[in-house]
């Protein structure tokens, strides 16, 4: 576009290449602090504006601002005393009448002496239908978890409390009256992000599949974990906790692949158990010990990640119970000092 018209005319040559704008992927305005008349449009405010090249030349800044020229003005005299920028949010009007948020990193500087308000400007409106589109997604997560279960046999009571939304952790657990087997998954993807969210689904899946399979718990532990090797890359990786009640033996196995820890709680008080075991999503052919324990009547057991386990103070309280640590736990999620995504699933013993 031409840039010989009014504050150009006159310029240098490198004054005169604004034709680089054009490669700024964010609309930008450069208005005259004055009189408020738009000096310059971008190709991409001509777009977001809905104006031509020979339109932007007869507008002034209060034909595309839903604000006062108070307002305005206010902001004006704000990025000139702000010498690094000033950022602040608003509502613009397109051409055609629609009117949408956006965000505004302004700074106050003069070319060729005339003071000019520089604006790069953001549209927000896509932004907020990303998050309205994220928390439907995070209520969609929420839904599927398994609700807790209660028989003569056990009873769990869960928590969880995404930290933004869509929560990288995750729990599910299935229970075959049949076999009286119950099997159980705690999920810890690195992240709080839809990525995450959508690895945890896949470990979810793959922890489905894998329950089906007739091999020892840390076998199916390795086998999830070089299934979902394609969907961890760059550095990406997930801590996962399997276990297995089964009610005939009153036995627990498990098996633990970055989270190393679970908590038994016994007539002496809690004590915490520590078992070895890789991240998953590290090395494809990894090998996952498994571990085992005799339950008995009165136990009760604590399945949490690590946003969750970190939280609790150590060592613990030996009056602490099942139903203590299970308010206790609430509690925490709910004070909003939980700086992490965090699940928790309590199994008590009848």
């Amino acid at each position: 576009m031409s840039v010989s018209q009014g504050i150009f005319s006159g310029m240098c040559d490198y004054c005169q290449r604004f034709d680089l704008f054009n490669m700024i992927n964010d609309a930008l305005l450069l208005i005259d602090f004055e009189d408020g008349k738009i000096l310059f449009m971008n190709q991409k405010a001509l777009t977001l504006y809905q104006y031509t090249q020979e339109e932007f030349l007869t507008l002034f800044a209060d034909d595309i601002a839903n604000s006062s020229m108070r307002t305005l003005r206010e902001n004006m005299e704000l990025a000139k005393t702000h010498k690094e920028g000033y950022i602040f949010t608003t509502n613009h009007i397109k051409k055609d009448g629609t009117i949408f948020k956006v965000e505004v990193s302004a700074r106050y500087m003069k070319l060729h002496g005339t003071p000019v308000f520089a604006a790069v400007i953001r549209n927000l409106t896509f932004d907020g239908k990303m998050r309205e589109e994220i928390q439907m997604a995070g209520k969609v997560q929420h839904r599927m978890l398994p609700r807790d279960l209660e028989n003569e046999l056990f009873r769990i009571r869960s928590v969880y409390q995404p930290h933004h939304y869509v929560s990288g952790d995750l729990y599910d657990f299935v229970y075959e009256e049949k076999s009286q087997l119950l099997f159980g998954i705690m999920i810890d993807v690195m992240g709080h992000s839809v990525a995450a969210a959508l690895q945890t689904s896949i470990l979810k899946y793959l922890f489905l599949k894998a329950i089906k399979k007739n091999i020892t718990i840390n076998d199916r532990l390795a086998w999830i974990n070089k299934e979902v090797m394609p969907f961890f890359k760059g550095g990406q990786f997930a801590g996962v906790f399997l276990f297995e009640f089964d009610f005939m033996c009153n036995t627990l196995t498990y098996a633990a692949g970055g989270i190393n820890h679970f908590i038994i709680l016994k007539e002496q008080g809690p004590h915490i158990i520590k078992t070895p075991g890789l991240f998953l999503g590290i090395n494809e052919d990894e090998v996952y010990d498994q571990g085992s324990y005799h339950f008995t009547s009165g136990e009760s057991f604590l399945f949490l990640t690590d946003g969750l386990f970190e939280r609790i103070v150590q060592p613990m309280d030996h009056e602490l119970d099942f139903w203590s640590i299970h308010e206790l736990s609430k509690k925490i999620l709910n004070s909003g000092e939980c700086k992490d995504d965090a699940s928790g699933v309590g199994i008590l013993i009848r």
